[in-house]
């Protein structure tokens, strides 16, 4: 073990890059629930800062920065947690440990890795909104017919002249009809 160490140490000089020792990251988590991501890190030189970083292809696309949560820069746990996702969908990522020297690693060592979100489905919401939208437009239209328009609800200024004509005559009518009456008498 300490030849393999000694050989670390003069392939790679004082300062080698930082290693991923171990990962904590789902691969399948429930919709709703939010992702921690913890990785735990080992470096000859302090770990500088360690970097989530999302997939363009992911709906939270970003850089985010991970926080020492246990140990210290040179041998400690870096945590991150993801919000909660919506049912459906991938998030992509990579991560990426700088130490103080410059150099730096990622996990996976090549590419991204995924977390698949999972779950049922939510259930389908009946628009209301739509239905709302409808029945505000057929009472308007049937109101505007009865204020507004004559015709379907009212009638036509044709039709109440006639109307009225018909009044006027049916009453010319009856004054000649009493006139007649009277005059027989």
């Amino acid at each position: 073990m300490v030849i393999f160490l000694m050989a670390v140490i003069f392939l790679h000089g004082a300062a080698a890059e930082p290693v991923f020792v171990s990962t904590d990251i789902p691969q399948v988590v429930d919709a709703g629930q939010p992702i921690t991501v913890v990785v735990n890190i080992t470096s000859q030189q302090p770990v500088m800062s360690v970097w989530l970083t999302l997939n363009p292809a992911s709906p939270d696309y970003g850089y985010f920065q991970m926080n020492l949560t246990s140990g210290n820069e040179t041998s400690g746990s870096w945590t991150y947690v993801i919000p909660a996702r919506p049912w459906g969908g991938h998030i992509d990522y990579f991560i990426t440990a700088r130490d103080n020297s410059g150099d730096s690693s990622q996990y996976p060592a090549s590419g991204t890795s995924g977390i698949e979100i999972t779950g049922e489905e939510p259930p389908k919401q009946f628009p209301w909104n739509i239905v709302i939208i409808v029945v505000f437009l057929g009472v308007v239209l049937v109101l505007t017919e009865f204020i507004h328009k004559p015709g379907l609800y009212r009638p036509t200024g044709r039709e109440r002249a006639r109307k009225l004509e018909e009044e006027d005559r049916k009453r010319e009518e009856e004054d000649m009809a009493k006139e007649n009456t009277e005059k027989d008498y």
